[in-house]
């Protein structure tokens, strides 16, 4: 059904500006990745609660290494647009870094309010 992606992907790899953009996207989600997990530890050291019920469930039962889903999730976009760096993709992924931010301001926020 997609025997015709590897070659694109391939070809679209070959391309400086497309890779270029990959790397910059995927160094921007990272440090907002590691900024978000910062974050959230230092507004949990204040006395606030995880607002996302799923990373709620895993720092219930993950306990310190509730972080380490958060960055596998993470991770995977990252791979998918390094791999197949297409300007759709990048596009609709890029979007995720505004998102990231506002987390990561809102956690700075929060963490200055209860402290």
């Amino acid at each position: 059904m997609f025997k015709w992606l590897p070659g694109i992907a391939a070809q679209n790899r070959n391309s400086p500006r497309l890779m270029a953009a990959s790397y910059t996207i995927s160094a921007c989600l990272i440090v907002l990745a590691v900024m978000d997990v910062i974050t959230t530890n230092l507004g949990l050291a204040v006395g606030a609660v995880e607002a996302n019920q799923l990373m709620r469930w895993f720092q219930a039962k993950l306990g310190d290494w509730w972080f380490v889903p958060r960055l596998i999730g993470q991770i995977i976009p990252i791979m998918m647009i390094i791999w197949y760096p297409h300007r759709g993709v990048l596009l609709v992924i890029t979007f995720v870094i505004p998102i990231l931010g506002f987390y990561v301001w809102n956690n700075a926020r929060i963490v200055g309010m209860l402290s």
